[in-house]
């Protein structure tokens, strides 16, 4: 959405869309999962390992459209 990047959307953060064809959806409902806290500045491997953890402890996401 190109308007995104424009003077137009002034005012316009931290949302969420999708666009498909004809069709543009607000998304709702995104909210904090699993969570770590380092207390410092994470080391890209450091933080994959994490990311990954909380991965697993995610529950399953939403599928996304065009997704079987």
């Amino acid at each position: 959405m190109v308007w995104l990047g424009s003077a137009a959307s002034d005012g316009v953060s931290g949302r969420v869309f999708e666009a498909e064809a004809g069709r543009i959806t607000v998304m709702q409902g995104w909210r904090a999962g699993p969570t770590t806290d380092l207390g410092a500045r994470w080391e890209p491997g450091a933080a994959g390992e994490a990311a990954r953890k909380l991965l697993a402890e995610a529950g399953v996401g939403a599928p996304v459209y065009g997704a079987r």
